[in-house]
């Protein structure tokens, strides 16, 4: 009888479980086994394909455009990621050590992440505008030098970069002020008795422990990094001159203005094998750091 039940209940999970494995393999698996059996192929005119093996690979790195959305990619992944978690890591420090108002100035900072990058894309083009935009209007009132912003080429990056910290600022504070919360006071107790104070406490017990959530956020931001593409569509649609031209907005322009479906097949496989070497180093790191609480 017993066994009947395990099986009744193995047979019910399986059930309840079944239609979200349907789901993933239809959205995610079926396109990303599709997307590598067309790399390997090569699309002809009037439609046609044929297995070309490794030339649609060669024909992508032969390609400079391909280099230059990378390394404006990387670019833009790097100081996004650094900003967030930089930003992230010292505002929640500063959200926790509040005795009164913490939930108040936690929603502050989080309504931000609310918002889509399409429509904050649409709000910081206006405030950096060179002209008009509010922010140079309010550098040139305080008598300060203006700056180009999205119509630089060396600014481009990091004012992109901005904009995508002051969206996702919100969520690295929340997933930090998490790991904050869950260290116990004895440990910082225990520390006070044996002469650590201030940074000392900081550097010994809190980023240690903290360092889990930190290297989460991190893998988060690089992803995110990768996945860019509306935001700098709406803003500078990777201008100016290719300035920040990313290598999803190249994928695009493979798939839906030239239809070169194999190249943009080709890209998709290269983010996802780099996305998850990433990953996997990530959860290694995390799996060899791990602090007992």
């Amino acid at each position: 009888m017993a066994v009947n039940l395990e099986n009744r209940r193995k047979i019910v999970g399986f059930v309840f479980v079944l239609p979200v494995v349907l789901y993933f393999a239809l959205i995610y698996y079926v396109p990303l086994v599709q997307s590598f059996d067309l790399s390997f192929k090569e699309v002809l005119p009037r439609g046609k394909i044929q297995f070309a093996g490794l030339r649609t690979y060669q024909a992508v790195f032969a390609d400079p455009l391909f280099w230059d959305s990378v390394k404006h990619t990387a670019l833009f992944t790097l100081l996004s990621a650094f900003l967030v978690v930089t930003l992230g890591l010292f505002i929640a420090l500063g959200l926790h050590s509040l005795r009164k108002g913490r939930n108040f100035y936690t929603v502050f900072f989080v309504l931000p992440t609310l918002i889509s990058f399409v429509a904050a894309g649409t709000i910081w083009e206006w405030m950096l505008h060179s002209q008009f935009g509010l922010v140079n209007l309010t550098l040139a009132a305080l008598k300060l030098p203006t700056m180009s912003f999205l119509n630089a080429a060396n600014q481009v990056i990091p004012s992109l970069a901005a904009i995508n910290a002051w969206v996702r600022v919100g969520f690295a504070i929340l997933i930090i002020m998490s790991g904050l919360q869950s260290i116990p006071p004895s440990f910082f107790e225990a520390a006070r008795v044996d002469g650590a104070r201030g940074f000392k406490l900081l550097w010994y017990i809190t980023l240690p422990l903290l360092l889990p959530q930190i290297l989460v956020v991190s893998l988060l931001e690089v992803i995110f990094g990768f996945k860019v593409f509306d935001m700098v569509l709406v803003t500078t649609q990777g201008g100016p001159a290719g300035a920040s031209y990313m290598i999803l907005l190249y994928f695009y322009d493979n798939a839906f203005r030239f239809y070169r479906s194999d190249k943009a097949a080709v890209i998709a496989v290269i983010m996802f094998l780099t996305l998850l070497l990433f990953s996997i180093l990530q959860r290694r790191i995390v799996k060899g750091r791990r602090y007992e609480v």
